[in-house]
């Protein structure tokens, strides 16, 4: 989907380099317009190789006073503006579906007499899912989003990325996390309802780095490695194409949901300073961002466009209601207790508030875009960027009514809420050299990029209760982790135009270094260190660190080679095929192949299809992750323990060692264009991935698995372990809808933009070891060997369905925009309880589907300067509460309905219901959306370069 017009139509320099009269151009002097409205403006409007571009949405712009006319182009592609005034200087904006928008500066109009312009627009081509540079994106044979991010982040509520891409891209999901650990502070994201690690993502074309984090306590990617979008500032990105289809065959290992690409701005001489604050309709949640981005000049054609921002995003929490019955302070199953000494130490529950919403982060990011002609036949290229984020975030209080173990009197006798801190830095670059050979048109791309990420943690006001009041109360360096990636890659390509009706090749090899380190921090901090206290749970509460078992270090390589071929058999039927071979040092090698079709069966309608064949090689931080993990449940906090598959407890439970998820997928779909105003896609899809990689479910002594493995794991001190394995066989089909309109309405411009995403996963198969069949067969839900919480995360915790729709409109200096998204239904189940004490799982959770509305006001008060004046989710709508889900959802045990279940309970164990854990204090879940409500903003930008 084309979303420059998504955002509202801003006086700002957009890219495109057209054909342009030097008639209009800047010979008259920098005079104040003539009083009288006697000049015009005529223009010939065509795409670069001649044809005539009607419907083209012209406007024109006095910057003295921001005053505007607009019309469109006829059949012919001319227009013609009268009754302006003379003088100068104009801007002059031209759009059309299909092509770059185009912005011509300093246009002075004669009295008297109507000044000519003619405009050739460069095609809005894609540089995902095909290796041709002539492509659009409504020329392509498989589905590409296109997003303009200069445009969007001028205006819209959203500054990350990934939340502009969250309300802009159906097929695309990213919520914010809490209580998640690290993924606190990077935001897992996701396409087409598949895994954060199915989706590869590219900037600038080339392979961007992963994280060092794995999502372990996440609901969105759990189990999962992503790449964090929200390390590159926003400013600095042009647009990004999001490729909707399987393309591992052309890109590698990853992509087996499909490819975005990131294309950072490559302006030679404009550039903007944006500045954006707003915050919560109930005070908090401030944020802030100050960013500036400008281009210059190297060479004759070269460029250099630097990007540097600051932002802070500050701490939120929602309906917190502690529940003397769920989440008590001192008494656990006793309100007349708890509320003695409640009132004996002259404290109320909101001395205990949850911080339960977004975590406290602050960024600073720098990006650097340059290139150099050297030649006609020479140029070079480079461009990085680096990233420092601290994130602070808050876990569950821990409490003397189920923790006593840890409340270390001299301390924190009354209690104490763990604030769990990262440190993290990311940086990337990328150099290159492309070469023409000049007559025989064959071009050569050589690069190598490198790409780094390191997170730390630190810990405040916290213990370890092993140490008792000698505790630390701050861990400066809980230890952490950190992931590098090099690239190395050469592709040739020679465009044949007497072949069939054109045809393409392209070949190349890359290879690729990852390594992966978990570092060791203040063993004081560890949950695997103990000086002897009897009875305690060990390790710093919130986060108990890396112990020396965990510390590992490893690498791996591994070599590919693809080719790739798309022909034009004629001017209306196009296909391409492209092989891939990769072989890695760790498990071997895999042979890919994808192919496509696209026919213009008429004039406005366009049939395309893909079938293709991928792989993802399972993340080195899969391969070697090992920790102890605190999990807060009802009776306290238990420990667990992730295994990797070097380790002598997933040896001795004959957990397989993990191998590449496979996929085949289908796509189909259609293009109509009945109109230049009117363009609509339909993509239907099916994904079928067999072997896919996942967390097991918790093992437990006396759940089944044997005496051998209850020993071990009382060896390594964990009440249950966890494994990576190839778990699953999955199938995800969905629907993609894309419709775009836009009309001059008066003397402004009307758009209209609806997008809809319709997806469902189910299970094909579950590979379950041979020795955990009857442990996964038997009635007890909480000693799984496939975990019902993370199946249910992969079947149904996407929405089932999402649909965007933006209104805009244009006149003047005013402009009007609104924007809704509908979030389909979320279901998942709640973590299991401690199956020591209880024999049933977690309620079925189930968040019914919401709306949320943006809208934004904007002004143009002066030359250069826009305002912008909005909210996000206006009407201040939130997910069901979780509390609201479990009554939504299926009860434990499969009760028909929540209020037996709870008779049941009270009748069994004599106290009412704790379930779902901690609903009073994290009294939300990050579903669809987020739970912050309503946000109000004002931003301000200032282009230069006009």
């Amino acid at each position: 989907m084309t979303n420059s017009t998504l955002g509202l139509l801003l006086l700002s320099t957009t890219l495109g380099v057209g054909l342009i009269s030097t008639a209009a151009q800047a010979q008259a002097p920098a005079a104040s317009p003539t009083a009288s409205a006697s000049a015009s403006l005529t223009g010939q409007i065509s795409s670069a190789q001649g044809v005539a571009q009607p419907n083209s949405a012209v406007t024109i712009i006095l910057l003295a006073t921001g005053a505007r006319k607009s019309t469109t182009s006829n059949e012919q592609g001319t227009f013609t503006l009268t009754g302006l005034s003379a003088g100068g200087p104009y801007l002059v904006q031209i759009q059309q579906p299909g092509f770059r928008p185009q912005t011509i500066t300093n246009v002075f109009l004669q009295e008297g007499r109507a000044t000519p312009l003619t405009v050739a627009l460069n095609p809005e081509t894609v540089a995902v899912g095909t290796r041709r540079d002539d492509r659009t994106a409504l020329e392509s044979a498989v589905p590409v989003d296109v997003v303009s991010i200069s445009d969007l982040v001028r205006t819209v509520p959203q500054t990350d990325l990934t939340q502009l891409l969250h309300y802009t891209v159906p097929a695309f999901n990213s919520t914010r996390q809490t209580a998640a650990g690290g993924s606190d502070h990077v935001d897992p994201s996701n396409l087409r309802g598949l895994g954060t690690d199915q989706m590869l993502v590219l900037v600038n074309g080339k392979r961007r780095h992963t994280t060092a984090l794995v999502n372990l306590l996440s609901n969105r990617g759990l189990g999962s490695v992503g790449t964090d979008l929200n390390t590159l500032p926003s400013l600095g990105v042009e647009r990004v194409e999001v490729l909707r289809d399987g393309a591992a065959a052309q890109y590698g290992s990853d992509a087996i949901a499909g490819v975005m690409n990131i294309s950072l701005k490559s302006d030679n001489n404009a550039g903007s300073a944006l500045v954006n604050t707003g915050i919560t309709t109930e005070g908090d949640g401030l944020a802030t961002l100050v960013g500036v981005n400008k281009g210059f000049r190297l060479g004759q054609k070269g460029f250099l466009n630097l990007t540097a921002d600051a932002d802070f995003r500050d701490r939120t929490t929602r309906g917190y209601n502690r529940n003397p019955l769920v989440s008590p302070v001192f008494a656990l199953n006793n309100p007349a207790k708890e509320q003695f000494r409640l009132d004996s130490v002259g404290r109320t529950y909101q001395d205990y508030e949850q911080r339960n919403g977004d975590a406290r982060v602050r960024n600073v990011r720098g990006l650097v875009n340059a290139r150099v002609e050297y030649s006609d036949r020479v140029a070079f290229y480079g461009f990085g960027g680096y990233n420092f984020r601290r994130g602070q975030a808050s876990t569950l209080w821990v409490l003397p009514a189920k923790q006593r173990p840890d409340i270390v009197e001299e301390l924190f006798p009354l209690g104490y809420e763990p604030q769990v801190n990262t440190r993290i830095h990311d940086a990337a670059g990328t150099v290159g050299v492309q070469l023409n050979s000049g007559p025989s048109k064959w071009t050569l791309d050589l690069s190598n990029t490198t790409g780094y990420n390191q997170m730390t943690y630190d810990l405040a006001n916290t213990v370890n209760s092993s140490l008792g009041a000698s505790s630390p109360t701050v861990f400066d360096n809980a230890g952490g982790f950190n992931f590098l990636q090099n690239v190395t890659n050469a592709t040739a390509s020679r465009f044949f135009d007497k072949v069939l009706a054109g045809t393409n090749v392209a070949f190349g090899g890359e290879f690729r270094l990852d390594r992966y380190q978990i570092v060791r921090g203040d063993e004081r901090a560890e949950a695997e260190y103990d000086e002897g206290k009897p009875n305690s749970q060990q390790g710093a509460q919130g986060f108990s660190g890396f112990g020396s078992a965990s510390a590992v270090v490893g690498t791996r390589t591994n070599v590919g080679a693809f080719l790739d071929v798309e022909a034009d058999v004629t001017k209306s039927w196009s296909v391409s095929g492209a092989l891939r071979y990769e072989n890695y040092s760790t498990f071997g090698s895999a042979f890919i192949y994808k192919a496509t079709t696209r026919l213009q069966a008429t004039k406005f309608l366009a049939l395309r299809g893909a079938f293709n064949t991928g792989f993802r090689a399972p993340s080195l931080q899969q391969v070697l992750y090992r920790q102890i993990t605190q999990r807060p449940g009802v009776t306290g906090v238990t420990y667990a323990g992730i295994f990797n598959n070097q380790d002598e407890l997933t040896r001795a439970a004959l957990v397989p060692v993990l191998t590449p998820e496979k996929s085949t997928s289908y796509s189909a779909g259609i293009v109509l264009t009945p109109t230049s105003e009117l363009s609509l896609t339909a993509d239907t899809y099916l994904i079928n991935i067999n072997d896919r990689i996942t967390l097991s479910g918790l093992l437990r002594p006396g759940s089944g698995i044997g005496p051998e493995l209850t020993q071990t794991l009382a060896n390594n001190r964990v009440n249950e372990a966890q494994f990576f394995t190839n778990l699953l066989d999955t199938r995800t089909q969905g629907l993609d809808l894309v419709a775009n309109y836009r009309r001059a309405v008066g003397k402004g411009q009307f758009t209209v933009n609806a997008a809809a995403n319709f997806t469902k996963t189910t299970t094909l198969r579950q590979n379950v070891p041979a020795n955990f069949r009857t442990l996964q067969e038997d009635d007890n839900p909480t000693t799984n060997y496939i975990d019902p919480r993370q199946l249910s995360l992969i079947e149904t915790g996407n929405p089932s369905s999402k649909i965007l729709l933006g209104l805009n409109y244009t006149r003047g200096k005013l402009g009007v925009g609104m924007r809704n998204t509908y979030f389909g239904q979320v279901s998942y189940y709640d973590v299991a309880p401690d199956p020591t004490v209880y024999d049933f799982g977690g309620y079925l959770l189930v968040f019914k589907p919401r709306v949320s509305t943006d809208l934004m006001l904007s002004y143009a008060p002066t030359k250069g300067l826009n305002l912008t004046l909005g909210a996000q989710n206006i009407l201040n709508v939130k997910p069901n509460t979780v509390d609201e889900a479990a009554t939504n959802g299926v009860a434990p045990g499969s009760f028909p309905s929540r209020a037996e279940f709870e008779r049941y309970f009270q009748n069994r164990f004599g106290f009412a219901s704790p379930f779902p854990t901690n609903r009073d204090v994290y009294a939300y879940a990050p579903v669809q959306m987020g739970y912050n409500g309503a946000f109000v903003y004002l931003k301000a930008v200032y282009s230069f370069g006009l």
